[in-house]
């Protein structure tokens, strides 16, 4: 299909049909290197009921909720967790520092990793709880970067400084460990195929997708080498695997999504580099939803874009800045099975959370 033309028409009934206004458009101009700080979008009633796009054009994207930590849900740490860990780490405790990775898991569970407090938090909105994996015993990590759940709730998160993959059972405890003496370099994003049950691990500096059995850690297939051609990579990051078990590689320096099927073979290329709509210029996290939209976070233009199953530019979602729908270096992305769409908001010490509004639906509810 065609690219989002400048008259801001979708030409094909089968696109999104999310009509990007032309004050939208604006934004997602403004946003690119060398532009004026973006302002804070004006008339703000309710965070409920931000929507993208504008109005009076039909809302396909709404705010959802923010999460930082345990206040969130009202609570602090409990004291005896102040006498074990002593007064600096339960700074660290309380909220978000700098979360990168996300994953969810089939009962809502939120799984946020995060560089700078060392930890993997796991907010669950149904029992309003917020717990922590992977942060004491066998299996600390150090730098956790990339995170993924699989169907039976065993959590998997890359640590960066370790260069080792840890896989932790539903009671917290250490599973499996993958990355042998020097197989790392840099592991970064992680994703799984529950279907196939396998584990992708991207590694930035390998300029690599490794592929495992997440059920023994047993290695597949290695993917790509450095380069420019499909099926290369330069400094790969984020990974996601859709429904069709076909996973797709945040190639972030060379400015693109890369789409391959469940055997490796690359199948498409999505963006490139550039600073208007339908570009990258950092590219980080990547997500698919139901209806096959592709959904990726770059941290130059401080919002996510949605593109169509064919590459071609749908609407954007945010600007620079501080209040919800705005980001400051976004990193990881994950669209859930509900079409939940969350963002690790780096820079703002948050996660956002928004809702695809599928068509026909209403999008306050």
């Amino acid at each position: 299909m065609k690219l989002l033309r400048c008259d801001l028409r979708i030409p094909s009934k089968r696109r999104l049909q999310l009509g990007v206004s032309s004050l939208a458009w604006a934004s997602l101009l403004a946003c690119g290197p060398g532009a004026p700080k973006p302002k804070p979008a004006p008339s703000r009633v309710n965070e409920s009921q931000l929507v993208w796009p504008l109005p009076p054009e039909k809302p396909r994207v709404k705010y959802l909720t923010t999460y930082r930590g345990f206040a969130d849900f009202g609570k602090k740490p409990s004291k005896w967790k102040s006498l074990l860990l002593g007064p600096e780490p339960m700074a660290q405790v309380d909220a978000m520092v700098k979360p990168y990775g996300v994953a969810v898991d089939g009962h809502g569970r939120v799984y946020v990793t995060d560089t700078a407090s060392r930890r993997v938090f796991v907010f669950d909105p149904v029992a309003r709880t917020v717990s922590f994996v992977g942060d004491t015993g066998a299996g600390k990590v150090t730098k956790p970067i990339g995170v993924a759940v699989d169907n039976e709730g065993h959590v998997f998160v890359a640590d960066a400084t370790l260069n080792r993959v840890f896989g932790y059972g539903t009671d917290g405890s250490l599973m499996i460990a993958i990355g042998r003496e020097g197989e790392f370099e840099n592991p970064s994003g992680l994703a799984l195929d529950r279907q196939l049950n396998r584990l992708y691990v991207a590694d930035s500096k390998k300029h690599q997708v490794f592929c495992y059995s997440s059920l023994d850690g047993s290695t597949i297939r290695v993917i790509g080498e450095r380069g420019l051609e499909p099926g290369k990579f330069n400094f790969p990051t984020n990974l996601f695997v859709d429904r069709k078990s076909h996973l797709y590689v945040a190639d972030t320096l060379n400015f693109r999504i890369q789409e391959f099927d469940a055997e490796g073979t690359p199948l498409k290329v999505v963006g490139s580099a550039g600073d208007i709509p339908g570009k990258l210029n950092r590219p980080k996290g990547v997500g698919v939803d139901s209806e096959g939209h592709i959904y990726v976070a770059d941290a130059s233009f401080n919002n996510f874009q949605i593109f169509d199953a064919d590459g071609g530019v749908l609407l954007f979602v945010g600007t620079g800045g501080r209040g919800p729908g705005e980001f400051v270096l976004p990193a990881g992305l994950f669209v859930d099975d509900q079409d939940r769409i969350y963002v690790a908001d780096q820079g703002n010490a948050r996660l956002q959370v928004f809702q695809y509004v599928k068509e026909g639906a209403q999008a306050a509810q």
